[in-house]
């Protein structure tokens, strides 16, 4: 099931309304929004500049306050400091993150273990994991052993090759 966005305008008055209930909502109507699954845009009604992130921001900030602790100190010291190239590393790597934590979070075997912080990182590692099948095996010492890497070099490539389109499949 596809995240239904909802269109949320901003007005002067600080107002917000909800374009698909035809509404006015408040910021706990949003953050509700939220935990119920829905993705929200939020969108200033006089620039039409999407403010989505300080909307959000906010509502952490004034609502669920002790999230922020997700962010330590000397972190929030980085982030103040950071140059383009820190900030562009800081992004791809949240970006990152989030995107790991969806996949584990709509694979039913992994959810669970996302009640546990470092448990989902093994699951998403494990998942990556080809499976060990009696070819793979050491390679002999000697002076075939360069010949004999290469062949089970060969081999591993078709194993990663197989195991990459079963996920593939697994995906669509």
């Amino acid at each position: 099931m596809a995240e239904e966005l909802v269109h949320i305008k901003r007005y002067p008055n600080r107002r917000f309304y909800d374009l698909s209930a035809s509404k006015y909502i408040s910021q706990e109507d949003i953050e509700k929004l939220i935990l119920e699954g829905r993705k929200v845009e939020i969108r200033d009604s006089q620039t039409g500049k999407e403010i989505t992130r300080s909307v959000l921001t906010r509502i952490i900030l004034e609502r669920q306050p002790d999230k922020m602790l997700l962010f330590p100190t000397d972190m929030l010291h980085f982030i103040l400091r950071a140059n383009d190239v820190s900030t562009g590393f800081l992004r791809d790597y949240f970006q990152h993150s989030v995107t790991y934590l969806d996949y584990l979070s709509r694979h039913s075997s992994a959810a669970s273990t996302l009640a546990q912080p470092m448990h989902w990182v093994k699951a998403w590692l494990d998942g990556m994991r080809p499976q060990q099948t009696e070819s793979d095996e050491q390679p002999p010492a000697g002076e075939d052993a360069d010949e004999d890497e290469a062949s089970r070099l060969a081999r591993r490539v078709e194993q990663l090759e197989a195991r990459l389109q079963q996920l593939e499949a697994q995906e669509e």
